[in-house]
């Protein structure tokens, strides 16, 4: 499963809630509207699937990586859990419509807790079909393997040069020396040994 822009995420919902003021659009809705938080539901139990298999070790040909933007997903899922496990309660006990819709809230709340007890970096390297790709948020940079000459990790940075001499910027990471460490050996494994990988200001 692609990862989404947190930021990117959170305006798509407060621009789906926009769209529904419209009286237009609230009408053609009204009938299945208390089935919506079911979309979110699905999207949460993909994501908590995606973070259980990475943790089991199931995802061989990927590491996750700290980023800039990890503090706003590590905290966001704990946030709107709160928000809306406790407002669906509360939707249940006070009002008697709509009772579909604040149970799907309440279960949507209690999923996003256990997304975030799961938080994994939301940095992702990854090799497949012989390309090797970074990721970050909608920031992405894809290479045939045997086009990398040599890698560059910064703590703000990871640096991809080509043979061609073409250099890719991977920016807003958040690496320290174990993430170093952790990159390396990756790295070691999956790609030419003859791929020199620098690290700047660590002893790894």
């Amino acid at each position: 499963m692609k990862n989404i822009n947190p930021f990117l995420r959170t305006i798509m919902l407060i621009g789906i809630v926009l769209l529904f003021q419209v009286k237009f659009v609230r009408e053609l809705v009204n009938p299945i509207s208390e089935y919506f938080p079911i979309i979110w539901i699905v999207f949460i139990l993909l994501s908590i699937y995606e973070k259980i298999k990475y943790k089991k070790g199931k995802r061989t040909n990927q590491l996750r990586i700290p980023t800039n933007n990890d503090d706003y997903n590590r905290i966001m899922p704990f946030i709107l859990g709160v928000i809306l496990s406790i407002g669906g309660i509360l939707a249940l006990k006070y009002f008697e419509s709509e009772k579909i819709m604040w149970t799907l809230l309440f279960v949507t709340g209690i999923l996003s807790l256990i997304s975030g007890f799961l938080f994994i970096p939301s940095g992702i390297i990854e090799t497949k079909n012989n390309k090797l790709s970074f990721e970050n948020g909608s920031r992405k940079e894809s290479i045939g393997i045997e086009k990398i000459k040599n890698i560059d990790l910064k703590g703000n940075e990871i640096i991809l040069y080509e043979n061609n001499e073409k250099v890719h910027y991977i920016n807003h990471m958040n690496l320290n020396e174990s993430d170093y460490k952790s990159i390396l050996e990756f790295l070691k494994d999956k790609l030419k040994s003859e791929i020199e990988i620098k690290t700047f200001g660590s002893k790894v």
